[in-house]
Formats: C-alpha cells, sequence, structure tokens
C-alpha cells in the first residue's frame, strides 16, 4: 500500500515504512530532493517484497544544517524531527500497525538511531534502514570505485541512483560533473561543508552509470530486506 491506497485498503496492515529525505544542496549536477527521491524508491521496492506494508508518504526535511552555506538547504531542528517521527510512529501504531522501519535517506539523520533506540526500550517498535553495512555491501555489489567516506555526497552512487531513476529526463545535469576528492573532514559538524567543497559534492560523479544505479538500488532493497525481515519476525 502506498499514498494511493484508501483508507479501506489500509485495514489489516502491520507494517510501516517510513521514508525519510532531506531538501539539501547535490552540487551542481544534482536536484536538491535526491536524498527523499532516494529513500522513497528504496521503500517502494521494499513495499513490494513485504505483505501487509504501508509505505508512507515521505518526509522532504530534516537535519541538513551541514548544507546551510549552500541554497535550497531546509533544515527542521532536532527536537522537531524527534517530535514528528514519534508523532508518526504513534499514527501508525493506532492503526494497528506493530512494526515501523524508517527509510533513511540522507546520512546527517543521525538522531535517528537514538530515537529508535528510545522507542524500544519497551518493545521493537521502530527500526532505522539502511545502515552502513547496507551500504558498503551494495556498493561493492555495484562496483562503485570508491567508499561510502570517500564517495559521501552527490558522488558515483548517488548520481548512478539518479540516472537510473529517470533515463529519459534531464533530471541529471551531466554536463555539470565535477569530482571533488576530500577525504579530510574533522570539523564537519563544526564548520558545516562549505570548507571541504566548493561545488558541495564530495565524491566522483564523472564515474555514475545508470548501469551501476540500478544494480545499487537492487542491492541495497535486498541487503534492508533482510534485517527487515529479521526485525519484523521479533517478538513484540
Amino acid at each position: 500500500m502506498d499514498k494511493f491506497s484508501t483508507w479501506t485498503d489500509l485495514k489489516g496492515i502491520k507494517v510501516g515504512l517510513i521514508p525519510i529525505g532531506s531538501l539539501e544542496q547535490h552540487g551542481h549536477h544534482l536536484p536538491i530532493a535526491t536524498d527523499s527521491i532516494i529513500a522513497e524508491a528504496l521503500a517502494n521496492e521494499l513495499g513490494k517484497s513485504l505483505e501487509n506494508s504501508f509505505v508512507v508518504p515521505v518526509l522532504p526535511y530534516s537535519a541538513s544544517f551541514e548544507h546551510a552555506s549552500f541554497p535550497g538547504s531546509i533544515s527542521l531542528r532536532s527536537t522537531t524531527i524527534i517530535s514528528v517521527v514519534k508523532d508518526v510512529v504513534h499514527s501508525l501504531e493506532r492503526m494497528g500497525i506493530e512494526k515501523c522501519i524508517i527509510v533513511n535517506g540522507h546520512g546527517g539523520n543521525y538522531l535517528l538511531g537514538n530515537i529508535a533506540q528510545e522507542m524500544n526500550v519497551d518493545r521493537p517498535r521502530l527500526l532505522i534502514t539502511p545502515n552502513r553495512k547496507h551500504w558498503e555491501n551494495a556498493y561493492k555489489e555495484a562496483g562503485i570505485s570508491s567508499t561510502t567516506s570517500e564517495d559521501m555526497h552527490a558522488g558515483e552512487a548517488e548520481t548512478s541512483i539518479l540516472l537510473h531513476l529517470y533515463k529519459e529526463k534531464n533530471v541529471v545535469k551531466t554536463e555539470k560533473y565535477i569530482d571533488i576528492e576530500s577525504p579530510k573532514r574533522d570539523l564537519l559538524t563544526a564548520l558545516g561543508m562549505k570548507p571541504y567543497t566548493k561545488t558541495g559534492t564530495i565524491g566522483f560523479p564523472t564515474r555514475a552509470a545508470a548501469k551501476k544505479g540500478k544494480i545499487l538500488l537492487h542491492h541495497l532493497t535486498k541487503q534492508i530486506e533482510l534485517t527487515v525481515k529479521e526485525f519484523i519476525n521479533l517478538d513484540t
């Protein structure tokens, strides 16, 4: 089930998939909604393999303060995100949904893990995916040439996924690719992205390909699916 469902379609649903993206700069070549697009695509793919699941409409804003020096970046305060996530989960639980999975498209949403830990104290209620291992394994399967750290933002991986999702559209501005190598980012949380990249990109978009994006999305979905099914089968 998804955003086109009627309320009668949602009777008996037991699993809620909550995609969370961001609105932030993604270099000169990717749209500011990139993280939301990827989170929604992942959630929709997961929904196809999970019985009695509901893909909630994507939350398009989250914590993007590290991108505040670039136009197009909008952030919610941590307290706001905590409240929104809890309110969404509580609403789904009132519908009878017992397990919720956040499909996170933005690596800067560190606080989501803390929210899950708090909400899971009494019983397993909320899972955050994908984790770093999911991404790393999917990178290898797709032949992404650098690590998740080296290719952290608007690089080969994200660009490949967008090329795959929008083959026929001019969403990815391929003529504006600029590779940025910036391995040392120790003060990122203090200074934000601007000191480490003039374009907003950290990674290698010139290495991107739609075929890599298709493989990456497929294997990332399969990696997440294994963890999600293990979570769903936990006793509540």
